[in-house]
C-alpha cells in the first residue's frame, strides 16, 4: 500500500477512536465548562511550546540529501513560531495568571509525547517529525474550529476572547496539510516510510491519551 493509502487508513481509524473520547464529545457538544477549557489550554501549552524546537531539531539532523524536508521545516518553523504566546493570550483573556504555566511540569501523556518525538528525531530519523506534524495538523484542522465555536457558545464568550489559538489553526491548517502531504509523498524509501508511519501511529495514540487525561485528573 502506498504511503498516501496508509495515511488515509490510519487517519480514518484514529478519528473514530478520537471521537469516542468523552472529553472531545463534551467539547463538541457544548458541555465543556470554562474551567475545563482553561485546564485543557494549560495542558496543551507544552506541546505548542515544543513544536518549533522539535522541528528545528529535526532540521538540524537532515543530511543534504534530505533538502526537501529541511526546507519544509525551515518554512514551517517560521509559520508556527510564537504560537505558544497565543495560548497564553487566550488564558489571559479568561483572566488566568499565566506566570506559572511555562514552569509547570507537563502531565504524563504530554511528557510521553514530547519524549517520544525528541527520541525519534535524534536517534531514529529526522523524518519521524512528520508523524507529529501530521497528527497535530489533522486534529487541529478537523476539530479546532468546531471545538472553539461549541465551547465559546457554552461559556457565553466571543471567539475573540480566549479561542484565538484553536480558531486560527482551523483556518490555517488546511493549507499546511497540503504542504505536509507533498513532503510526505516525497518519501520513497520503504524503511523510511515505515519509520514515518510508526511515528504517525504513536503520535495519534499519545495525543488520544492527552485528550482523555483530564477526564479523570
Amino acid at each position: 500500500m502506498s504511503l498516501t493509502g496508509q495515511l488515509i487508513e490510519i487517519t480514518d481509524s484514529n478519528r473514530h477512536e478520537i471521537e469516542a473520547i468523552p472529553q472531545l464529545q463534551d467539547m463538541l457538544n457544548g458541555q465543556y465548562s470554562r474551567q475545563r477549557y482553561i485546564n485543557f489550554l494549560i495542558q496543551l501549552y507544552p506541546i505548542v511550546s515544543h513544536f518549533c524546537p522539535l522541528m528545528a531539531a529535526a532540521a538540524s539532523r537532515c543530511a543534504d540529501r534530505y533538502h526537501e524536508l529541511r526546507a519544509y521545516l525551515y518554512t514551517h518553523v517560521m509559520e508556527e513560531k510564537d504560537h505558544e504566546r497565543m495560548v497564553l493570550d487566550d488564558l489571559e483573556s479568561m483572566y488566568v495568571d499565566t506566570s506559572f504555566v511555562s514552569e509547570q511540569t507537563p502531565c504524563p501523556p504530554v511528557q510521553a509525547m514530547l519524549s517520544f518525538n525528541y527520541h525519534a528525531i535524534n536517534t531514529v530519523d529526522p523524518h519521524c517529525v512528520l508523524g507529529m506534524i501530521y497528527v497535530l495538523e489533522i486534529v487541529s484542522s478537523v476539530y479546532g474550529g468546531r471545538v472553539a465555536q461549541a465551547i465559546s457558545r457554552n461559556v457565553n464568550l466571543p471567539l475573540s476572547q480566549g479561542f484565538s489559538f484553536l480558531e486560527s489553526h482551523a483556518v490555517l491548517d488546511d493549507e499546511h496539510l497540503g504542504e505536509l502531504r507533498k513532503v510526505m509523498q516525497s518519501v520513497q524509501d520503504g524503511d523510511l516510510e515505515d519509520r514515518v508511519m510508526n511515528s504517525v501511529s504513536v503520535n495519534f495514540y499519545l495525543f488520544r491519551q492527552v485528550l482523555g487525561y483530564t477526564e479523570t485528573h
